[in-house]
């Protein structure tokens, strides 16, 4: 929350911000005149920082979705391909092989949570809150550039009325050293009258390239935070609407009412809210680590190797093998005979031996927590310490909001006040200054006199200029804080 000191000039001159919009101009190339919602709008919609925070949203959606999806099955596949030379054992005959031999499997896998202390549900809670709160900030960076842009739309405003002001004392005071070289010439007053006189024409003058050098100073910031890329002082300008002066009435609110209505709709009030209950969420999930997780897994998988192969069946042979003999004598021998089917080898196809060699499995897995290492334990402590945080943090925004509505509103008060003396004090000095006017002509007073007099018109108009724009500002902040544009 930026604070706002008393004195209007202050406030208005440390403003600084970058704010991003495309210079608007007519089809025919003239300047073309921008009020206060326009540059309000083109900056929300253009602002660099609004952007930024709107990647920030972005993200935040990112972050629930693969929450969501999270709970969704994972499933990979695999494969490997290898050249064998020499002894290894075959994986897809299971045997002893020596030769060269290319070999490989490929496999899909998967898995899916059942179970995990709720992490994954209070995760998706987790995320959405923090959502919310990614918008409720994109929100904050808009408010703080609507009352930037504001601040130095009045600052142009401001320094335009000073610079009018100062014109018409240069105009005066060019009309009063006509008057006074007639004097002179006709031996009324001394020479050093008209020489005060020019002296002071070039003090006004002096005065109003300062007020003009503010007002490009100003625009020339309202151009950068706009970013205006072609534009410039001399081709920019605003619209100069009509600042009604305060009245005397009591300020129909107080600033307990203000930040009633605020509490309840500033986004830097709201989002610490939802990040409390965004810290709470986290505590749930840190405390699913102490619980058993349980999550099913299955996996399809074949083989295939070059040292396959297929047989030919022919015809059915029987093989004698001696076993022994019936006598000592071994004169009769023992025969066993054997079939046996005669086997021609021919190539294994490669897709053939991928689908006769598929295998599946399915199973669960079961991971019980019993110690490690005190981490959950930690996790939990420091989600607890996050939500602390969270609450203090809240206690701070709600803190910094009370102080700037009370601040504002005793400014507003008191800038109503001073401008009523003021007012009371310019009208008293215009007098004074028309009849030293009156009596500098008639020689009955000389130029340190009348200088006096005039300065403290200089001082009463100036002061009253501050006090009626103080004032707006002021009130208009106050509005915004009810939930009420800001309009001029």
């Amino acid at each position: 929350m930026r604070r706002f000191s008393t004195k209007f000039l202050s406030t208005l001159g440390l403003v600084i911000g970058c704010h991003t919009i495309s210079l608007a101009q007519t089809s025919s190339g003239t300047e073309t005149v921008w009020t206060l919602q326009q540059c309000v709008d083109h900056a929300i919609k253009n602002n660099l920082q609004i952007k930024q925070s709107g990647l920030s949203v972005e993200q935040a959606v990112i972050d629930l979705k693969q929450s969501k999806t999270d709970q969704l099955p994972s499933i990979n596949g695999s494969g490997s391909h290898s050249f064998n030379n020499g002894f290894f054992l075959d994986p897809v005959r299971n045997q002893i092989q020596n030769q060269q031999v290319w070999a490989g499997n490929l496999g899909i896998n998967g898995s899916v949570n059942l179970y995990s202390g709720l992490q994954a549900q209070n995760t998706i809670k987790r995320n959405k809150l923090e959502y919310e709160a990614a918008q409720l900030d994109q929100q904050k960076v808009q408010n703080d550039i609507t009352l930037n842009v504001v601040t130095v739309y009045m600052n142009v405003l401001l320094n335009q009325e000073i610079l009018k002001t100062n014109q018409e004392r240069l105009n005066l005071t060019k009309s009063q050293l006509e008057r006074t070289q007639k004097l002179f010439k006709a031996g009324s007053i001394p020479e050093s009258n008209v020489l005060e006189l020019n002296a002071q024409i070039a003090s006004d003058e002096l005065n109003i390239i300062t007020a003009q050098n503010n007002i490009e100073l100003f625009e020339l910031q309202l151009i950068q935070m706009l970013n205006l890329p072609d534009a410039n002082p001399g081709n920019f300008s605003i619209e100069v609407p009509q600042i009604p002066d305060p009245d005397q009435t009591v300020i129909g609110f107080n600033a307990e009412e203000v930040f009633a209505s605020a509490s309840t709709r500033m986004p830097e009030i709201l989002r610490t809210g939802l990040r409390i209950r965004s810290a709470d969420k986290n505590i749930a999930i840190a405390k699913g680590g102490y619980h058993p997780s349980l999550s099913l897994v299955g996996s399809v998988s074949t083989r295939y190797s070059s040292g396959s192969s297929l047989f030919n069946f022919g015809n059915v042979v029987s093989q004698r093998t001696l076993v022994g003999y019936e006598d000592e004598g071994m004169s009769q021998p023992i025969y066993i005979y054997t079939p046996s089917v005669e086997q021609t080898p021919k190539d294994y196809p490669y897709f053939n031996q991928l689908q006769d060699n598929i295998g599946q499995y399915i199973g669960i897995n079961l991971n019980v927590p019993i110690f490690n290492g005190f981490r959950v334990r930690n996790n939990v402590q420091l989600s607890r310490l996050g939500l602390r945080n969270a609450q203090i943090n809240s206690d701070i925004a709600k803190n910094e909001l009370k102080q700037t509505i009370a601040q504002s509103y005793t400014d507003a008060i008191n800038a109503q006040k001073r401008f009523v003396a003021a007012k009371k004090q310019l009208e008293a000095f215009e007098q004074a200054y028309k009849n030293a006017e009156i009596r500098l002509n008639n020689g009955l007073i000389n130029n340190v006199d009348f200088n006096v007099a005039r300065n403290n018109l200089v001082k009463a108009q100036s002061d009253i200029i501050q006090a009626k724009y103080d004032y707006t500002f002021r009130l208009k902040f106050l509005e915004f804080y009810q939930g009420k544009t800001i309009t001029l």
